[in-house]
Parts: structure tokens; C-alpha cells; sequence
């Protein structure tokens, strides 16, 4: 038997984004939330990302890692874009604060939306306990602008319809 595997042309864009893998078992929805773009240096497509969830090296394979029987079942990414890669230093710098920013902001959305659902629950939830300084934490919020928000928000509701859609 034949089996297809599509890959949308903005999963090849070499740009930071955060995304919700949506691990649809039979029973259960289990959420895990992440970025690519977060390292020093490079910044891979969101599909290098991907298959890094499967690998069998468990320093790269957080979905493989987190998820018993990872074959017996079905995933949906769900991403977003959030500037393109620059090899300028310092831009990156600034980059990688905000695609770090946008995933907690993004994480948070994503455990109230799970909040809703019965048997679905996040794999990696953000727990925010560490002690961050006013000053970074205002860093940090200079980064939720609107046109983020609008971002953040369509992601969290492709989420919701996937979740529905496997629902019924």
C-alpha cells in the first residue's frame, strides 16, 4: 500500500516559528509546543524540526521521547512564522529572544485551550517558575505586539479545530 506525506512550502522557509504538534491517539490529544530558530547559530525549517521529533538520537527527539508508542499514532503540525533567519549577530540576538518569548506566550495559550478538552493535556507545559527580573520581563512583554498576538491566536485556533475535527 502507497501512503502520501505532504509538505507545505512554508514548512521549508528558513525562518524562526513556533508550532503545536497535535499527537492525535485514539483516546487522547496530547499538545507539545516548541520553536525552531532557538540555537546560536542556523536556524532550520520547520520540517528539519520535524523529523528531529522522531529520531532515535533522544537529545533531538522530544516527541519520541515524551510519547509511548509514537507510531500508533497521527500528527498535525500547526505553525507560524516569526521573521526570517539573519546572519547579522546582533538581529539574531534580538531573534532568538522573541521566538523564545513568542513559545512562552504561545505555551500558555495552548494549556488554557487544552484546559477545555477532556483527555487532552500538554506535553511540555510551561511552568514559569524561575525569578526573571522587571526589567526583562518587560523585555519580554515589548515583544507581545499586536500583529504577534494575531499570530499566537490563529495558531491556538487551528488547534482548537483540529482538536474538534478529530472529536466527531
Amino acid at each position: 500500500m502507497a501512503h502520501t506525506f505532504k509538505l507545505n512550502k512554508e514548512s521549508l522557509k528558513r525562518e524562526f516559528a513556533v508550532y503545536v504538534v497535535i499527537v492525535h491517539g485514539e483516546q487522547d490529544t496530547t499538545l507539545y509546543i516548541g520553536k525552531t530558530g532557538d540555537n546560536r547559530e542556523g536556524c532550520n525549517p520547520i520540517i528539519s524540526r520535524c523529523g528531529n521529533h522522531f529520531s532515535y538520537n533522544k537529545i533531538h527527539s522530544q516527541i519520541r521521547n515524551k510519547i509511548d508508542g509514537h507510531e500508533d499514532y497521527e500528527y498535525t503540525y500547526v505553525f507560524d512564522h516569526f521573521g526570517e533567519y539573519s546572519d547579522n549577530e546582533d538581529i539574531r540576538k534580538n531573534q532568538i529572544d522573541e521566538i523564545n518569548e513568542m513559545e512562552r506566550w504561545l505555551n500558555q495559550e495552548i494549556q488554557m485551550l487544552s484546559g477545555k478538552y477532556e483527555s487532552c493535556n500538554v506535553a511540555n507545559p510551561y511552568k514559569g517558575t524561575g525569578c526573571v527580573k522587571k526589567a526583562e520581563k518587560e523585555r519580554r512583554r515589548s515583544f507581545r505586539t499586536n500583529d504577534n498576538k494575531i499570530k499566537i491566536k490563529s495558531i491556538v485556533n487551528a488547534v482548537a479545530n483540529e482538536i474538534k475535527s478529530k472529536a466527531n
